[in-house]
């Protein structure tokens, strides 16, 4: 398992030089879990930070006095940075949801590396402080929701180009997770009626639209069809710039969500957070 940790940690610090990442794989150690361990407890000061190298683990937080899942997590993602640095508590519990290997570095192992490769203070420094931005925009996307959980939540067109599927449907899915009600023309057309007439059915009883902006989405006619209907019913559109392209005039001044040139958590979590306050 030691070359796909390498790999891991490359992406996860990727200012680091060769060196460096072999000093630190080789300071942590590689560990296999059942389902349904907890690696990470909420409110206890720990001292390991884990890559997740097979698996799937689940992210559970306290929020207004609920233990929601707020997140689920696989292969190449990374969690417990904050206690190689600082004797803070974990910010949310973590428990494996199937059979899961890790890779884990403890605090006291990476104190020691320190001494040798003190580039590896900057680089986690930086990787800190972009995790915690994620981590307080999933966190203000829960309060959001909770806030409004009296009422019924709304429902969400996604208007998007078709060689943009394999991310619009990513996205989709993701947005389930959250349980915000997404409608997406592969998950909702059906077989046997009119194509056309669903999506107008769809455009009508929708409350929110998410345009996902791509340069083959602004020229799609089909596309320019769905969100200028969205627009002369002044309903309200969150647009997902999935690739760079020059944004039509009338799009210009709505909210725009980045994903080009934003970390794919952070702006599916910004997204999150401005549906569960529009509707």
């Amino acid at each position: 398992m030691t070359e796909p940790a390498l790999q891991h940690l490359a992406q996860i610090f990727p200012q680091l030089p060769a060196a460096a990442l072999q000093e630190l794989l080789h300071a942590g150690r590689v560990t296999h879990h059942p389902a349904h361990v907890v690696l990470c407890h909420e409110g206890e000061v720990e001292h390991s930070f884990y890559v997740i190298l097979e698996g799937r683990v689940d992210v559970f937080k306290i929020l207004e006095g609920q233990r929601l899942l707020i997140n689920q997590m696989a292969a190449g993602a990374h969690f417990g940075d904050i206690a190689l640095l600082l004797d803070q508590p974990r910010t949310a519990t973590i428990i494996t949801a199937e059979p899961t290997v890790v890779f884990e570095l403890a605090r006291a192992v990476f104190a020691r590396l320190l001494e040798t490769t003190p580039a590896i203070v900057v680089a986690l420094s930086q990787f800190v402080v972009k995790r915690f931005l994620v981590q307080e925009q999933k966190q203000l996307m829960e309060i959001a929701r909770l806030k409004r959980r009296d009422v019924p939540p709304a429902k969400v067109f996604v208007s998007y180009a078709r060689t943009d599927h394999a991310f619009a449907t990513r996205m989709a899915n993701n947005l389930l997770k959250q349980r915000i009600d997404v409608w997406l023309d592969t998950f909702r057309i059906e077989p046997g009626k009119s194509w056309a007439r669903q999506i107008g059915e769809a455009l009508d009883f929708c409350q929110v639209m998410v345009l996902v902006l791509t340069p083959t989405a602004v020229a799609s006619e089909n596309v320019d069809d769905e969100w200028n209907y969205w627009l002369d019913r002044k309903k309200p559109l969150v647009a997902v710039l999935h690739q760079p392209c020059k944004v039509p005039y009338r799009l210009s001044k709505l909210q725009h969500i980045n994903f080009h040139e934003t970390d794919y958590d952070q702006a599916l979590a910004r997204v999150a957070a401005t549906l569960n306050t529009l509707g």
